[in-house]
């Protein structure tokens, strides 16, 4: 009920239009029994024409082609197609109302749902699968959709239809009635059942099909691989494998579908028979007339999709609210790392960067990635942190735009915690360049421009210049317009890393992160872009992580990682003499450089 509470809150905003909605629809359905009774009511005036004219006419037919009948049926006629109109138009209202609100719904839940995964912190990234997230976002929210929308058109609509077609039953002939309905009971249950059924099969489905477009994913994004290592026949074999599991789940589902439809009409067809086994009855004790039978049959008729919509109400309301619960937990996941009220917002940064005392362990880890980490990096200087893969040198640097909050410690940027900075300038103030290079499928003009707004062509050819990547663009047939295909699969590696840098100089930082960013790059072509940003970056702050000793080896301080804790700290020489780990690591790549050159 709690959830259900929270969820009609998104009724508020829309409560004037749902209500009109209502009214529409409940309008709509006091129209719809008429058309019964004017049909019952042009058959009793036809066969009392015919008594009154019985000697007149030697034919029935005759009666029904009479001018007096033409003017009953002509009456008549005109008051079931108003009838029908305004049924119709009542309708149409109900679902630009009730329908379109729902629609309106889904869109605040969807942006609401959107807004608030932007705003969470890596670490719900960090524990909860991309695909899971994805699923929450669209299909949950569409499933939450129903319940605003059919769920809610559906249940109003069986309520309104059945109060009134039941009430009017009743007031012909309440015997008859019993008889009417005594089959539907069964016909709610049997849909009911049958809406579980395809309802539990429907989600079989579903995960099927999520292997079937995961495996279909995987192999299009690895297909340089696939082909190299000439693993075709074997991915083809795997896809028509979960195919083919799909097909015959899907084949099963089908089988349910086609069994229910002749069902419900032959449930449909026993109260028809019933009705007129019991109708022509009454008619012969004179108790109803015949025009009594077919109002009951249509209203019998009318009354079949409300009832048996109530299995498939049922169903959808549990789905929507499984949905919803899901989505519920995102909206209800506590933003650990979001702005202080008077946040801090400097004129002007210097980049000065502190490591007071930190340590910090991941979400759900038992133990610290990294353990008492102390040091302080000078405004405009140069810092590089080298060591072993898995050393903890990411989730250092990780920490400085709060990607993640320290576990212990505090960090300052020009004096100030990083908590108490407005998280917008702190991140403008910094340019980082990821470990794993991720590019859109869009232009490697937006590429570029991805970090700020509005940059212009001058600002993104100089960007690329600086990260050496201008002349490889200019080489493209598209130039700059060129689509660089999802996550980047149409260029090199060298290419992406260094389009990755161009994406982080153009915002003009104050502080740079590179992390392991030139390591697709030959060293030729690192010297040159190491020159260029030397120049580019001599009043910016600038942390590198490499595990190229070439490309540390000029910074002002280097410091050297193991197990979460910084072991060695000084300049490229001064780490040299103290023959440490530094030294070590600096000595086998001159030996595997010596070994490649034989």
């Amino acid at each position: 009920m709690d959830s259900l509470k929270k969820l009609n809150r998104y009724l508020r905003d829309y409560k004037g239009i749902i209500f009109l909605g209502a009214l529409f629809l409940t309008a709509s359905n006091f129209f719809l029994i008429w058309i019964p009774v004017l049909i019952r009511r042009t058959m009793d005036e036809v066969e009392l024409l015919g008594e009154e004219y019985a000697g007149q006419y030697d034919s029935v037919y005759e009666i029904l082609f009479s001018s007096e009948a033409g003017a009953i049926l002509a009456f008549n006629s005109l008051l079931l197609i108003g009838t029908v109109l305004l049924y119709g138009i009542l309708l149409f209202a109900t679902r630009q109302t009730l329908i379109v609100s729902s629609r309106k719904i889904e869109f605040d839940i969807r942006n609401k749902v959107i807004d608030k995964l932007l705003k969470l912190p890596q670490r719900f990234f960090a524990s909860n699968r991309s695909g899971e997230i994805y699923v929450r976002a669209t299909e949950d929210v569409g499933r939450v959709r129903e319940y605003f929308g059919p769920v809610l058109m559906y249940t109003l609509n069986t309520i309104t239809r059945a109060g009134f077609i039941i009430t009017m039953m009743i007031i012909v002939n309440p015997q008859l009635t019993f008889w009417a309905l005594l089959p539907l009971p069964f016909l709610s249950a049997f849909a009911y059942w049958v809406s579980g059924f395809i309802n539990k099969y429907q989600l079989i489905i579903q995960e099927q099909y999520s292997n079937l477009a995961e495996r279909a994913q995987e192999s299009f994004s690895s297909i340089r691989l696939i082909k190299a290592y000439n693993r075709l026949d074997h991915e083809q074999n795997r896809f028509e494998k979960e195919s083919d599991s799909y097909r015959r789940k899907k084949l099963k589902l089908d089988m349910i579908e086609s069994l229910f439809h002749p069902t419900l009409n032959l449930l449909i067809g026993v109260s028809v028979v019933i009705v007129i086994w019991q109708g022509g009855l009454m008619v012969i004790d004179g108790l109803i007339t015949v025009g009594n039978i077919a109002e009951f049959v249509i209203y019998v008729a009318y009354l079949t999709w409300p009832v048996a919509s109530l299995g498939y109400t049922v169903n959808t309301f549990q789905k929507s609210m499984a949905s919803w619960e899901r989505i519920d937990a995102v909206l209800s996941e506590p933003i650990d790392i979001r702005d202080k009220s008077g946040s801090f917002e400097p004129a002007e940064a210097k980049g000065e960067i502190v490591f007071k005392n930190i340590s910090f362990k991941y979400p759900e880890a038992s133990e610290y990635a990294l353990k008492n980490i102390n040091f302080r990096i000078k405004s405009g200087s140069t810092v590089a942190f080298v060591g072993r893969t898995g050393a903890g040198k990411t989730t250092l640097v990780n920490l400085i735009p709060r990607l993640f909050d320290p576990t212990e410690g505090d960090i300052l940027v020009d004096g100030v915690n990083v908590k108490d900075w407005n998280l917008s300038t702190l991140r403008r103030i910094i340019g980082y360049v990821p470990q794993e290079t991720f590019l859109f499928s869009t232009t490697i003009k937006e590429n570029i421009a991805f970090g700020v707004d509005h940059a212009g062509m001058s600002e993104i050819k100089e960007a690329a210049e600086s990260a050496q990547v201008l002349d490889n663009i200019l080489d493209f047939e598209k130039k700059f317009e060129t689509i660089v295909g999802e996550r980047g699969i149409t260029l090199s590696g060298g290419q992406k890393q260094r389009t990755a840098i161009a994406r982080a100089l153009i915002k003009k930082p104050k502080i740079v992160i590179l992390d392991d960013s030139l390591s697709a790059v030959d060293t030729n072509t690192e010297d040159a872009i190491l020159k260029h940003l030397n120049t580019q970056l001599k009043d910016k702050t600038t942390l590198t992580i490499s595990h190229r000793i070439s490309t540390v080896k000029n910074a002002d301080t280097i410091f050297y990682i193991e197990d979460g804790s910084i072991i060695e700290e000084g300049t490229h020489n001064e780490l040299l003499e103290r023959k440490g780990s530094y030294s070590r690591m600096y000595q086998k790549q001159l030996l595997e450089q010596e070994l490649a050159q034989i």
